[in-house]
């Protein structure tokens, strides 16, 4: 059954600068309107602080919502041995965590979003592409024994597109392996949202319901920032310039991809994941009003 809910990614800023604690973030969702949060450790320190997952759990269950997916960056290519395997270990104990908390899915990111745009080629895909499968094997073993599946995101510059991560999706169909969907990422690597969308579905476990304004190349917003997709416009592969907006406010055809992932008989968690520069309480709760109002009109 398809629930609607909220990344804590949203509201990240409030946690980074202390005005909240991450029980609070969560009631906060709660009261918004969300049915299932997913955790993002970002301003979160769970090595540090083991005490708060129990507190997260605490407020999840008092609140009434559902903590569904814990989501991680992380960056396995175009690092040496030493660091290939001290990340292979930071992200055995974030399973451990996941494990904790009891999610059957968990994102792990398997490039990093500020790797060099120039080096996110065709050519370096094919040649890397053993090293992602690999690796993804390594991890869905570590985390099969937490009843975790690992779930790819098409993120950032490199590991993005339908062609691509399709690639990997088929070569992971035979482990705890699957999708999380971002309707608004495709864009990053001038993949059309829309069609990308009904490429990929079929591999997704969770979505991600983003959306972003986007202008030509020779129409420069005077403001942007290659690696900050939250406070200013980035570029997009080709050069398109880009910023997160409210869901059903920026250029994407939200009704349509909402349309796609309801007609295909996706029965996971949707997240809403803004990253705009408006206020990140208001661009949350509007966003996941205009989600479900939409997906109700459909």
């Amino acid at each position: 059954m398809v629930k609607f809910g909220t990344s804590i990614y949203c509201v990240t800023q409030k946690i980074q600068s202390g005005e909240w604690t991450p029980p609070q973030a969560i009631k906060w969702l709660a009261e918004q309107g969300a049915e299932t949060v997913e955790i993002v450790p970002f301003g979160i320190d769970f090595f540090n602080e083991p005490e708060m997952v129990g507190f997260c759990l605490a407020a999840a269950d008092e609140a009434g919502i559902e903590i569904g997916n814990f989501s991680l960056n992380a960056n396995f290519l175009q690092i040496d041995k030493a660091a290939y395997n001290a990340e292979i270990e930071r992200v055995k104990k974030y399973i451990y965590i996941s494990g904790e908390f009891k999610v059957p899915t968990m994102r792990v990111d398997c490039s990093s979003f500020r790797r060099l745009v120039a080096t996110n080629t065709t050519a370096e895909f094919i040649r890397e592409l053993p090293i992602v499968v690999e690796t993804y094997k390594k991890l869905c073993g570590y985390a099969e024994k937490y009843d975790i599946t690992i779930l790819l995101e098409n993120h950032g510059f490199h590991i993005n597109g339908a062609e691509r991560t399709a690639h990997i999706f088929e070569a992971m169909k035979d482990y705890n392996f699957g999708g999380q969907i971002d309707c608004g990422n495709y864009v990053c690597v001038d993949d059309n949202p829309e069609t990308a969308v009904k490429k990929n579905i079929k591999y997704a476990r969770t979505v991600h319901m983003k959306d972003f304004y986007i202008r030509p190349e020779n129409r420069d917003p005077g403001d942007s920032d290659q690696f900050n997709c939250v406070n200013s416009w980035f570029r997009s592969v080709s050069g398109k310039y880009l910023r997160g907006s409210i869901l059903n406010q920026g250029d994407l055809d939200i009704p349509d991809i909402i349309k796609t992932v309801k007609t295909s008989g996706f029965d996971g968690n949707i997240y809403i994941e803004f990253e705009g520069m408006e206020d990140c309480l208001y661009g949350t709760k509007v966003s996941l009003d205009n989600l479900k109002r939409i997906w109700s009109q459909i």
